[in-house]
C-alpha cells in the first residue's frame, strides 16, 4: 500500500475543524498517539528517508515501516503496518529491537483527531494534530494500491487543500521536525 499524504503547520485547529465540517466531514474519534521511533546501528534510517516506529495509542499497539518518499511535493511512501496484540507484544518487541542493536531516536507524542471527509469522489482522512514541542498540523491522507494511482490521489488532496485554505505542504516528519527543536540535527 501507499500512503500518500499532504501535511500543513496551522495556526489554529478550531478553526481548521470547522471547515472540514462545513464540507461534510465526520469526526471518527480523538486519541494520544506516542511513537516510538528506532533506527538501525549500521544504516541510518534518516539519510535513507525511511522510518521505522512502534505506536501506542487507545486503538492498540503498531509497528510501522516507512519506505522512502516516491513524490517530490506529497508525502507518499510505501508502508507497512502490523497490529500488534498487546502492550507485552509491544514491549518484547521493542526489547528484540533493542538487543539487536535498534537505538530508539525520539518519541514523537500528539493528541489526534481524525476526520473522514467525502472528497472528489474518496473518503479522505483528516488528522487535526497537536504535537508536543512542535505544534500544530492538519493532514490530508488517501492510501492507494499502487504508485500508478499516486498522482490522483496528490491532486484530489491537493484541491481539498485549497478548499479549505491549506498551502505550503511539508515533507518534514514530525520526528524531524521534533528534533530540529530540540537541537538534535
Amino acid at each position: 500500500m501507499i500512503e500518500v499524504e499532504l501535511k500543513f503547520e496551522v495556526d489554529s485547529l478550531r478553526e481548521m475543524r470547522a471547515r472540514f465540517q462545513a464540507l461534510g466531514a465526520v469526526r471518527h474519534g480523538e486519541s494520544v498517539q506516542v511513537d516510538e521511533y528506532l533506527n538501525d546501528p549500521i544504516r541510518d534510517f534518516a539519510k535513507e528517508d525511511k522510518a521505522l516506529r512502534i505506536r501506542s495509542s487507545g486503538e492498540g499497539y503498531r509497528l510501522t515501516y516507512k519506505g522512502p518518499g516516491l513524490d517530490s511535493v506529497a508525502k507518499a511512501r510505501h508502508e507497512v503496518e502490523v497490529h500488534l496484540e498487546s502492550e507485552a507484544s509491544a514491549k518484547l518487541l521493542r526489547s528484540v529491537f533493542h538487543q539487536i542493536g535498534f537505538k530508539s531516536v525520539a518519541n514523537v507524542v500528539k493528541s489526534r483527531e481524525t476526520m473522514v471527509v467525502e472528497w472528489a469522489g474518496d473518503k479522505v482522512e483528516v488528522c487535526l494534530d497537536e504535537v508536543d514541542e512542535v505544534g500544530a498540523f492538519v493532514e490530508l491522507e488517501l492510501v492507494v494500491g499502487s504508485s500508478a494511482e499516486k498522482d490522483v490521489a496528490k491532486q484530489k488532496l491537493m484541491s481539498l487543500a485549497e478548499q479549505v485554505g491549506l498551502c505550503g505542504s511539508l515533507q518534514t516528519s514530525y520526528l524531524e521536525l521534533l528534533l530540529r527543536r530540540r537541537g538534535d540535527i
